[in-house]
This record gives C-alpha cells, sequence and structure tokens, in this order.
C-alpha cells in the first residue's frame, strides 16, 4: 500500500486495499440475501449451526466498536495535512478492519434473531441502524480509497463526515440494543437531570416511528351496562367411564380498580419488571413468554405453564426460580440480578393465594414478616 501525500497530485495505488473494499460489499450484499434480516419470528425450523453462530453476536460486537471508535481519534489527529500523511494508512486499515468486523456482528445478530422471540421498537431500531451504520461505514471505506488514490482533500473531509455520521448511527442502534438487554431506564437511569430529559424524549420520538400506538385502556362508564350475550352450552367430552372431565375456568383479567392499587399490578409486576421482563417483555420474548401484562404472565410459554393458580409444583416460573444458581435453568440466568428471598416469598404467596389479577392491595393479607417489602414496592 503507497503513501498518501497530500503535498503532491501524483496517483496512487491502493489495489490490494480496494479488492478487500469490493469483497467486503459483496459478501454484505451477498450475506443479507441469503440471510436477510427479519423483524417477527421466523418461520419454519432453523438449524443448529445457524444459532450456534448467532449466540457469537454479543462477543463480535465489541472488537469493531472499539476499532471504529479509536478511528474516530485518528480521524481527528487525520483532519490536519500532517496528520493525514503520518497515520492515513493507519485510518485506513482501521477503517478494513472495523468494517469487516462489523459485518460479522450484522450476520452475528441475525443470525441470533432466528431464536425468536425479538419485537418491539427496540429491536427494528437496533438491527436497522446496524444495518445502515455498517452500509455507511463500507461507503465511507469507498470514499476514503478514492481520496488517497486521488490525492483529494475534499474527499476526504467528505469522507470524514460520512464515516462520523454512520458510527454515530451505529452508537444509536448499540443503545437501544442494550435496552433489550438491560431495559430501557439502564442508561438514563443515574443520568444528570438535565440531561435525562431529553435523552428519554429523544428516545421516545425515535421509538414512536416504529412502535404501534398502544389502545388505551378506559374503565367503562358506570351508566352503560356490558352486552349480554346469551349463554350457549355444551356437553363436556365424556371419558371412557362416562364422567366428564373437570372443566379448568380460564384466568381472570384484571378489572379496572377506580385507582386503587392491584395486588398484581402495583407488587408483583414491579418484581416481574425488574428481575425478569428484560427478557420475557414485548421488546424479547424468549421461549415464547412474556410476564410484561397479567394475561400474557398466565398464559406461558413454549416450556409450559409460567403460573398456575395455588398451584406452586406446577408454576414453571416458581420452579425455575427455586432450582439452585448453579443449574442451567434456574431464572433469571447466571449474570442477571436475582431476585430476593423476600421476592420469591411474595411470588410464592401470590400464587398460593390464587394468582389473582384483580385483588386489592386493601383486600390482601400479606405475611407479616413481607409487609415491609410489599410497602417498598409500593412506595417505589
Amino acid at each position: 500500500m503507497s503513501s498518501y501525500s497530500p503535498e503532491t497530485d501524483e496517483p496512487k495505488s491502493f489495489t490490494a486495499a480496494w479488492i478487500a473494499t469490493v469483497l467486503l460489499i459483496v459478501i454484505y450484499i451477498i450475506g443479507l440475501l441469503i440471510f436477510p434480516p427479519l423483524y417477527e419470528d421466523p418461520s419454519g425450523e432453523v438449524s443448529s449451526f445457524v444459532l450456534f453462530i448467532g449466540r457469537f453476536h454479543p462477543i463480535l460486537l465489541h472488537l469493531p466498536v472499539g476499532i471504529l471508535a479509536l478511528l474516530c481519534l485518528f480521524e481527528l489527529i487525520c483532519s490536519t495535512r500532517r496528520g493525514e500523511q503520518k497515520f492515513g494508512e493507519a485510518s485506513l486499515l482501521m477503517l478494513l478492519l472495523g468494517a469487516a468486523g462489523a459485518e460479522l456482528a450484522v450476520f452475528a445478530g441475525i443470525m441470533l434473531s432466528r431464536e425468536g422471540g425479538y419485537a418491539g421498537g427496540n429491536f427494528t431500531l437496533h438491527q436497522t441502524m446496524a444495518l445502515l451504520g455498517t452500509a455507511g461505514v463500507l461507503i465511507a471505506l469507498v470514499i476514503r480509497l478514492a481520496a488517497m488514490g486521488r490525492g483529494s482533500w475534499e474527499l476526504l473531509n467528505a469522507y470524514r463526515a460520512v464515516y462520523f455520521i454512520s458510527f454515530g448511527i451505529m452508537g444509536l442502534g448499540a443503545h437501544f440494543g442494550g435496552n433489550m438487554s438491560h431495559g430501557n431506564k439502564f442508561l438514563t437511569q443515574h443520568a444528570p437531570e438535565w440531561l435525562k430529559a431529553p435523552m428519554v424524549a429523544m428516545e421516545k420520538w425515535m421509538l414512536g416511528f416504529v412502535e404501534k400506538p398502544k389502545p388505551e385502556k378506559t374503565p367503562p362508564s358506570a351508566d352503560v351496562k356490558p352486552e349480554v350475550k346469551p349463554e350457549v352450552k355444551t356437553e363436556p367430552p365424556m371419558d371412557k367411564g362416562g364422567t366428564p372431565p373437570p372443566v379448568t375456568p380460564p384466568a381472570p383479567a384484571p378489572a379496572p380498580a377506580g385507582g386503587e392499587k392491584l395486588v398484581f399490578q402495583d407488587v408483583i409486576l414491579p418484581i416481574l419488571t425488574a428481575k425478569c421482563n428484560k427478557c420475557h417483555s414485548e421488546e424479547k420474548s424468549k421461549g415464547d413468554l412474556r410476564m410484561d401484562t397479567y394475561e400474557m404472565a398466565m398464559k406461558g410459554g413454549e416450556n409450559g405453564s409460567n403460573f398456575v393458580a395455588g398451584n406452586l409444583k406446577d408454576s414453571l416460573s416458581i420452579s425455575r426460580i427455586m432450582l439452585p444458581d448453579s443449574d442451567d435453568e434456574h431464572m433469571p440466568p447466571d449474570g442477571k440480578d436475582q431476585l430476593t428471598p423476600e421476592e420469591i416469598a411474595l411470588l410464592k404467596w401470590w400464587v398460593e393465594q390464587g394468582a389473582s389479577g384483580t385483588q386489592k392491595v386493601k383486600d390482601a393479607k400479606f405475611p407479616a414478616e413481607l409487609q415491609a417489602t410489599v410497602d417498598g414496592i409500593l412506595k417505589g
């Protein structure tokens, strides 16, 4: 790779770098055709090899981010003619390595999404910005090579504009990926108040472009009586002995409480939100399980019933929580915030009491040893 001198108009050759760049672009296009990005759960079987490669996404993404972040510093140095003459080739090498690493991270991320359970605004923005940012870095690579080959300072300035914008898009995409793993408040929770408000506003503004508006739930008017449909009675199927099987009534959905606090909504759900819903919510529903609403928590996932009223043994979440930390099926998994003994006791108490979605806090008889924990949750 011959050196670039801004003091001369003599054309330079970067054959090896051009070949590498063309290969990266071709691989990126063909890779996206083979593994197109999905924004909903995949249909059909996915090979174990694809899922195996996908699990490397959290590892692969850190290397290109580090290289491209360091390149930002080098490009500031190269913004002077002397800096470009001294570090231009080093910047080009970092740009090539960063672009290659970004492609690997993108493909691994797409393969990881084939597991299913990834949806919502955070995932949409994370994946879209990663794709756009990587494409922008590849475009920036072409512009830099052309600028260095022609000795054009104007093209170099254009390259830096494209590169910094592309890296900024990738950074925003990484933020929404962090929201998927750690929750929406992970970055802003401890931010200074003067900074938190604009950050939250910007995040909501961006999510507003990709999230469907959620219908507001309004309590029915007291003057309007609900329509009563005629009950259609059907005979239950008989078993061989002529005895109908027991009918399990559906779990009751939460009803408006006129401003009064509910046990599930105000005591149980905050525990699930803090310790479970980073992986089991609308944004990310691992195992097809969500616990961000009462209906979803009672519905369960692909592995069985989640909460069974009055039955701790058949309540899969309770069983998983009670497993030893060393067990592969223990929940939350290793590395995630674990439930406290008091939180576990509250979940077990709620299930034993019938796992109601409509029980009011004022009517609940919490165990005396858990009352302080309940009061702390209610105070927020």
